[in-house]
């Protein structure tokens, strides 16, 4: 009897040894150097627009960075635009499609996102939405992470007539209102 109840610990206790080794080598993963970080996506955010049946919501993107400018790693910026409802879901058309259009901009270039209200479900006779663009700059080359997006990203979004093709509406972000600046001076001191 004590020599069965040795053996069955003995097999126990080997049995739990081997399974501790087996969990831990496999769970030992490889450690993959990275020379770089990956670029840091930012985010430029729109207020609420309304549009209604005979009207058209468009994002226009323009990449600022000239093409001698040293001061960003070479190669494109890609940015993702696309549209938010009031709740901070993507709109998705009749076809139940996400509306969003990804670019990859080479310095100097530009791009556009329209969405007619046409395209949306049936529902409401307006339709409130904010366009939100996501920005990947050109990844970094000698370590340093290059200057904040929203210096070499110009977006405005247009609400357009589809009648005459006017546009009714204009928001405009500067690159620098899309960091926090505030473009009113100080008061002088003593008012």
């Amino acid at each position: 009897m004590k020599t069965k109840r040795a053996i069955i610990i003995s097999i126990a206790t080997v049995a739990f040894v081997l399974a501790a080794i087996f969990g831990i080598v496999r769970q030992t993963q490889p450690v993959r150097a990275q020379d770089q970080p990956p670029p840091v996506p930012d985010r430029i955010s729109f207020g609420m627009v309304g549009i209604t049946a005979g009207q058209t919501v468009r994002i226009n993107i323009a990449n600022t960075i000239m093409p001698n400018d040293s001061g960003w790693p070479p190669g494109p910026t890609r940015v993702v635009m696309s549209f938010r409802g009031m709740n901070g879901q993507l709109i998705r058309n009749r076809n139940g499609e996400v509306v969003r259009k990804a670019v990859d901009l080479e310095r100097g270039d530009s791009t556009f996102l329209d969405f007619d209200f046409d395209q949306l479900p049936p529902g409401p006779i307006r339709a409130q939405l904010r366009a939100v663009i996501v920005a990947f700059p050109p990844g970094p080359t000698d370590g340093e992470q290059p200057p904040p997006i929203g210096e070499s990203i110009a977006a405005t979004v247009d609400v357009i007539n589809n009648a005459n093709g006017r546009s009714t509406l204009v928001m405009y972000t500067s690159p620098a209102m899309a960091h926090g600046f505030n473009p009113q001076p100080d008061p002088p001191l003593g008012q």
